[in-house]
């Protein structure tokens, strides 16, 4: 017998524990039974509760800014946990390979938890934006692991379910974000959006404990005693992590997104500080290429963030950018629709809540469909992503339409349910097309790569609309408002209240044409998402029988 096979005997134990092997010959084990599905939900309750995060916030940040004031920072509470969001998926997915699935699994719902808590307990915006960016480290990692672990625990052939399973929590959280934070935020303080994570981490925390094995995916006997026998020179494999790569990325990222926010509040772009940090962030995401190249060609120990091999790869490089504008338009909307129907249209967290469920809901019933396609074999990948793109643009062109005073229409509601299925759509064939586009030693780097170049394009395309909404509004209002109130306004909104009828009119007005044009801007890069499907169109995406 080869050293690869499984003994009738180590099958037996390996059934017994809820286990199946992968195939015949690998000693690599799928989960069945209890482990599976025990796995499934604490995978399912994860990708929940870190993806609340990203809209649960959005109804929220006019009580946060009416509380601790800096309402023009308000931006900064969701991009700098999409920053470090984004930057550390694939960093937790490399870092796996060497500690483990499981203990690195824990320790990021861990430090998500712990610093949920400490959100909650913040006294100024300072603190809450520092908060945020410890609380996305543990969410990138949460993300990218649940992708990695569904990926591995269970055959290709079974993907599409799973898959759609994890897009459905993925689209749950999205739809139920805005609506819990509403509800809190109507009947308690905004504080309890952070503190409510607290009993659930736990709860998370002991499901994988529990049912993950130790070891996964190799987790056979024979796999375990070398993973022991290796044990001692855990520190050396340590040397294999990119942090070089992680660095500049994270570098690159927060200084393109600090020279967009703050260029509209307090530089101006020909301002030497806008001048500096955007050159610096052009070096690093230089730097970052650079070195990926460089040690992809195995001059040195570390193993890339992003494998040279991908630059090469038309497909996979072509899913990459996609997943890279799709995310533009996406956290645009949910950031700055409930903030307008809040600000112009007058209504409460709750009910801005309520009225993004069209577009939420919208991107689960997308998400949803492209799992039904791709499993069914009844639509090609690229037919499905051109498909998304284009209803992504119909729906930001008919929302641009909307009227520039307090009326926000029930039409308006469904252009957003058009646009959230487009979004849905292209967001779940990237997810479940990815194992069938990257070879099996790269699936944990592709893995958290699809998810992180999303939320990179989310992030830059807070930083564009937060500076564009900015910086034309206070240049409108200047000849409307005085310069102290016209302060006191990007200090805490409420003050809106205090104007006259005609005042607030004229206010309300300006910031309806503001919100208006970042959808004319968004739709130019929904647009792309086709030209980039069309450009790097291949067989790979063409086969109907890609997803098995």
């Amino acid at each position: 017998m080869s050293s690869t096979e499984v003994s009738p005997i180590e099958h037996g134990k390996i059934e017994e524990a809820g286990l199946e092997t992968a195939n015949s010959g690998t000693e690599r084990a799928f989960l069945t039974g209890w482990r599976l599905h025990f796995t499934t939900l604490g995978i399912v309750l994860t990708l929940l509760l870190i993806n609340l995060e990203v809209t649960i916030v959005s109804t929220s940040l006019v009580a946060i800014t009416n509380e601790l004031g800096e309402y023009s920072e308000t931006s900064w509470i969701v991009s700098t946990y999409l920053i470090t969001y984004m930057g550390f998926m694939i960093l937790w997915s490399k870092f796996s390979d060497i500690a483990g699935r499981k203990f690195s699994f824990l320790a990021t719902v861990f430090i998500f938890t712990a610093f949920s808590g400490a959100c909650g307990g913040t006294r100024t915006m300072n603190q809450l934006i520092t908060c945020r960016a410890f609380q996305g480290i543990g969410g990138a990692g949460g993300y990218s692991l649940s992708t990695l672990v569904t990926y591995e625990m269970v055959p290709k052939s079974k993907l599409p379910l799973y898959g759609a399973v994890n897009a459905a929590s993925v689209a749950l959280a999205t739809l139920l974000g805005p609506l819990f934070g509403g509800l809190v935020n109507n009947h308690t303080t905004w504080r309890w959006i952070f503190y409510l994570n607290l009993p659930a981490g736990v709860c998370v925390m002991v499901i994988l404990f529990l049912t993950i094995p130790s070891g996964f995916p190799d987790h056979t006997s024979s796999n375990l005693r070398k993973q022991r026998q290796t044990l001692r020179v855990t520190l050396q494999a340590m040397k294999r992590i990119d942090i070089a790569g992680g660095i500049l990325m994270l570098g690159g990222s927060l200084l393109l997104s600090s020279a967009l926010l703050e260029t509209s509040l307090r530089f101006g772009w020909s301002n030497g500080g806008t001048i500096a940090l955007l050159v610096l962030s052009g070096a690093c995401w230089v730097l970052f290429f650079s070195w990926e190249w460089f040690i992809s060609r195995d001059r040195v120990p570390q193993e890339p963030l992003f494998p040279w091999k991908f630059v090469h790869d038309g497909p996979w490089k072509g899913m990459l950018i996609t997943t890279l504008f799709a995310g533009v338009p996406f956290n645009v909307i949910v950031v700055f629709l409930p903030q307008r129907l809040q600000i112009v249209s007058g209504q409460s967290p709750l009910d801005a809540g309520l009225h993004l469920l069209p577009y939420t809901f919208g991107a689960a019933f997308g998400a949803a469909i492209s799992n039904a396609l791709g499993s069914k074999r009844r639509l090609a990948t690229g037919h499905v992503l051109l498909l998304g793109a284009a209803l992504q643009v119909l729906g930001l062109a008919l929302l641009s339409t909307s009227p520039t005073n307090n009326v926000f229409p029930s039409k308006a509601y469904g252009f957003a349910t058009i646009a959230g299925v487009g979004m849905g759509m292209s967001f779940g064939m990237l997810v479940l097309a990815t194992p069938w586009m990257v070879d099996q030693e790269d699936l944990s780097v592709a893995s958290g790569a699809i998810i992180q170049f999303r939320f990179l394009g989310g992030v830059i395309g807070l930083a564009i609309a937060t500076s564009m909404l900015n910086a034309r509004v206070k240049t409108h209002l200047a000849n409307i408002l005085d310069a102290r109130t016209l302060s006191a306004l990007f200090e805490r909104t409420e003050v809106l209240e205090t104007f006259s009828p005609t005042v607030r009119a004229q206010v309300i007005h300006v910031f309806a044409q503001e919100y208006n044009l970042q959808s004319y801007v968004m739709i130019a890069f929904a647009a792309v998402q086709i030209v980039v499907v069309l450009v790097f169109w291949n067989p790979k995406w063409a086969a109907r029988d890609l997803i098995q």
